[in-house]
């Protein structure tokens, strides 16, 4: 950006960027706006969500690598899944504490660590159980092999468990607005 596009944008004022044909017809003049914070906190979730997902699909080869060991050596596909979501929800909270939410928790003291540990754990206890509950469903109810089950179970818990963790887990303390004279 040139030094008078800042300007203008500092300023409140407006460029006019319109063409000599639209100045003639009696168009109105187009703003420079910036971006707003909301295209920032847009283009953070978008880069957020990706790191979140290539996380996650290290967290799904540690899951499904756990599992199909597991399967393998005939244990039942309950324990099987418990075992191997432990194994990805370790690496999870490891990872996406350091890469994904690092802003987020980095700005927390060690109370804040906690509280934060204790809210994914909790978090993801609600996922094995949902992933469980849509495990006995693809399995038991329609059928499905182990695998397969957990393949399409995997899917649809990684959305529900993203949202989660950004809006609750990982989630950083607002802002407190301060009055008076600082």
């Amino acid at each position: 950006m040139n030094p008078r596009t800042a300007r203008f944008i500092l300023l409140g004022k407006s460029r006019d960027t319109r063409s000599k044909h639209q100045k003639k017809q009696g168009s109105k003049p187009m703003r420079n706006v910036p971006s707003s914070m909301s295209d920032r906190a847009g283009n953070r979730s978008i880069k957020q969500f990706l790191t979140f997902s290539i996380i996650g699909g290290l967290n799904t080869l540690i899951d499904m690598a756990v599992f199909t060991l597991l399967i393998v050596v005939h244990t039942h596909y309950s324990i099987a899944q418990i075992a191997a979501y432990a194994a990805g929800m370790l690496n999870s909270y490891m990872m996406n504490s350091i890469f994904t939410f690092r802003n987020e928790t980095a700005a927390s003291d060690k109370r804040g660590g906690v509280s934060r540990m204790l809210r994914f754990l909790l978090w993801n206890l609600c996922m094995l159980a949902v992933s469980l509950l849509l495990l006995v469903f693809a399995t038991e109810w329609i059928g499905l092999h182990e695998l397969a089950g957990k393949a399409i179970v995997t899917v649809l818990i990684v959305a529900l468990n993203f949202y989660g963790s950004k809006k609750w887990v990982f989630a950083g303390r607002k802002p407190v607005e301060r009055g008076g004279m600082s």
